[in-house]
C-alpha cells in the first residue's frame, strides 16, 4: 500500500527546499492575468466595465445603508430586503432583477458592448486565447520537467530546463491528443448507437441513454485510474507516448483501489486551489483593474502577488505530490518501464 502521508510529507519537504520549482506555474498564471489586462485595454472594454463596477458599488452602498439603518428594520419589504442581498449569488435572488433596474435607471447602454464586437477585437481574442493555451501548456510541460530534473538530483540551470521542456514538449502534446481519442472514440461510437435505437423506437432510445451514460462513466473511471500515471511515466523514465500509456496501465493492473485514494487527495488539492486560492486571485485581480484609488489598487496588487505565489506553490505541489506517489507506486508494485 502506498504511504500517502510520507509522500504527502516528502512532497511539502522538497517543494521548501526547491522553492524555484514553481516559477512555471508561477509564470503560467502570470501571463494570464497579463493578457486579460491587455484585451481589456486594447478592446475598449476596460471603461464600460469601470463604469459597470461604479454603478455596481453605488447600488451596494444603497442596500447596506438601508439594510444597517436601525430606523428600517421591522418595516414592511426589510425582511426579504435582506434576504434577497445575502443571497445575492443564488438564482433565487431578486437581487440580480433590481441591480438590473438599477443599471437602467442611471441609463447604463449596454447596446455599447455590440459596438466593439468588431473584427480587431474578434482577431485579438483569438491570438490572445491562442498565446494563453499554448503558455499554459509550455510552462505545464516546463513544469513537469523541473520536478521530474530535481527528483533524479540532476543540475539545473535556465539552458539545462528549457532543453529538457523542449525534448517533451511535443511527447506531452500527443500524449494529451491521444488519451483525448480514447475518451471520444468511446462516446461517438455511443452517441452513434443512441441515435440509432431513437430511430429504431423512442423508448428504447430513451433507456439506452441511461445505460450508455452509466457504461461511459464506468469506462472513463476504469481508463482514468488506469492512465493515471502517464505524465510522470513520461518525464521520470522518458518513455514514448505509448510506452507512457502503456507502463501506467500494467502498473495500475489490480490496484485501482490505491490509485483511487491518490485520485481523491489529488482531486482534494484541486478544491483547496480553486476555493481558497484561485477564486480569490482573479476576485482580488478584479479588483485591481477596477479600483479607482491608487492607494486601493496598490493593496489589490500586493495581494494579486501573495495570490499568485500561494496558487504556484499549491499547484506544483499537487504536480509534485503526483510524482512522488508513482515512484512509490512503481517501487511498492516492482514494476519496471
Amino acid at each position: 500500500m502506498v504511504d500517502i502521508r510520507k509522500d504527502f510529507g516528502d512532497s511539502f519537504q522538497l517543494l521548501s527546499q526547491h522553492k524555484k520549482i514553481i516559477l512555471p506555474v508561477f509564470f503560467s498564471v502570470l501571463i494570464s492575468l497579463i493578457l486579460i489586462f491587455l484585451f481589456l485595454n486594447l478592446s475598449g472594454l476596460t471603461p464600460l466595465l469601470n463604469e459597470l463596477v461604479d454603478l455596481n458599488d453605488e447600488f451596494n452602498q444603497q442596500k447596506q445603508d438601508y439594510l444597517l439603518n436601525r430606523e428600517n428594520i421591522g418595516k414592511e419589504g426589510y425582511t426579504s430586503e435582506l434576504v434577497n442581498y445575502i443571497g445575492k449569488d443564488s438564482s433565487n435572488s431578486a437581487y440580480k432583477d433590481q441591480l438590473s433596474s438599477y443599471l437602467e435607471q442611471k441609463g447604463y447602454d449596454w447596446g455599447r458592448y455590440k459596438q466593439l464586437l468588431n473584427v480587431k477585437n474578434v482577431v485579438l481574442l483569438v491570438i490572445f486565447l491562442l498565446i494563453g493555451i499554448m503558455g499554459s501548456f509550455y510552462f505545464s510541460c516546463m513544469s513537469y520537467a523541473i520536478i521530474s530534473l530535481v527528483l533524479k538530483k540532476k543540475e539545473i540551470d535556465r539552458n539545462i530546463l528549457f532543453r529538457v521542456t523542449n525534448k517533451f514538449l511535443l511527447k506531452l502534446f500527443s500524449l494529451k491528443i491521444l488519451l483525448g481519442f480514447i475518451i471520444i472514440v468511446p462516446l461517438a461510437i455511443i452517441v452513434t448507437i443512441v441515435i440509432f435505437l431513437f430511430f429504431l423506437n423512442t423508448i428504447l432510445g430513451v433507456l439506452s441513454i441511461f445505460v450508455f451514460v452509466i457504461l461511459f462513466i464506468a469506462y472513463l473511471l476504469l481508463v482514468g485510474l488506469r492512465l493515471f500515471f502517464t505524465t510522470p511515466s513520461m518525464f521520470m523514465e522518458e518513455n514514448g507516448v505509448i510506452n507512457s500509456i502503456s507502463h501506467s496501465w500494467h502498473l495500475t493492473l489490480g490496484h485501482i483501489k490505491q490509485v483511487l485514494i491518490i485520485f481523491f487527495v489529488i482531486w482534494g488539492i484541486g478544491i483547496f486551489i480553486t476555493s481558497i486560492v484561485v477564486q480569490p486571485l482573479y476576485n482580488t485581480y478584479s479588483n485591481f483593474l477596477f479600483e479607482s484609488g491608487w492607494v486601493k489598487a496598490f493593496i489589490n496588487l500586493i495581494l494579486v502577488v501573495l495570490f499568485l505565489i500561494l496558487e504556484a506553490f499549491v499547484f506544483t505541489f499537487q504536480h509534485l505530490f503526483l510524482f512522488y506517489t508513482y515512484i512509490d507506486f512503481k517501487k511498492r508494485n516492482r514494476i519496471v518501464k
